[in-house]
């Protein structure tokens, strides 16, 4: 029993002795006592009540973050295979499109920006038995009053250059190329010059280097 409660027994004895002057204390003392039990016995209830609440309550929090823990991991599992399956969807329409091994993460990332777009460039320009083996995203200079944005195929048979919304498409023989360089055009800007025959076709709004020489160097391996 604590120090607190003890004296305020002590303290309540004092007033019942001197209330029940006169009566025969035993009793007295019993039915304090009995009254004493049944508040301890209450107090102790109360205590073991708040207790388990507390320990529900607990419990309950337990249960929301184990079932908050199950979705997140099944939406993490749904997630990556959905991820997988988009990453098998996008590397297969980039081998249509780039047979070169292994490709860049230009090609990856173009393809997968724009699916739409290169599925409609291997099922509406692409020949019967041609396959693309690079790529690039370009601005095609028609003359200083017609610029026309779009990409740049080499595939194994040609050169295409395809408009955007595929309103304009062009090819070259490789045949007929007689040579190709690359030029800075601005500060990050690059440009590529093919030499067909006797026309200089000038493509420009490149934004990446690497693939703008990997694209170079794979035509002039061709028409060597």
């Amino acid at each position: 029993m604590g120090v607190y409660r003890t004296i305020c027994y002590k303290v309540e004895d004092a007033f019942v002795g001197l209330l029940t002057k006169g009566k025969e204390p035993d009793k007295v003392k019993e039915k304090v006592n009995a009254f004493r039990r049944t508040k301890e016995a209450e107090r102790l209830k109360k205590k073991e009540m708040k207790f388990e609440k507390a320990a529900e309550q607990q419990r309950k929090v337990e249960r929301e973050k184990e079932i908050r823990a199950r979705e997140a991991a099944e939406a993490h599992k749904i997630r990556q295979e959905k991820e997988e399956q988009e990453k098998t969807e996008i590397e297969n329409l980039v081998w249509k499109v780039v047979t070169m091994t292994p490709y860049s993460s230009y090609e990856f990332n173009e393809v997968k920006r724009n699916k739409a777009f290169y599925q409609r460039v291997v099922s509406k320009v692409f020949e019967p038995n041609e396959y693309g083996m690079c790529f690039l995203r370009c601005e095609f200079d028609k003359s200083s009053k017609r610029e026309i944005k779009g990409c740049l195929f080499a595939t194994n048979i040609r050169v295409w250059f395809v408009s955007d919304d595929l309103s304009h498409v062009e090819k070259f023989r490789y045949q007929t190329i007689r040579d190709v360089q690359w030029f800075k055009d601005g500060i990050l800007e690059r440009g590529l010059l093919i030499q067909y025959g006797t026309k200089r076709l000038e493509f420009d709004e490149i934004f990446d280097g690497n693939q703008m020489k990997r694209f170079g160097d794979l035509i002039l391996r061709r028409i060597s």
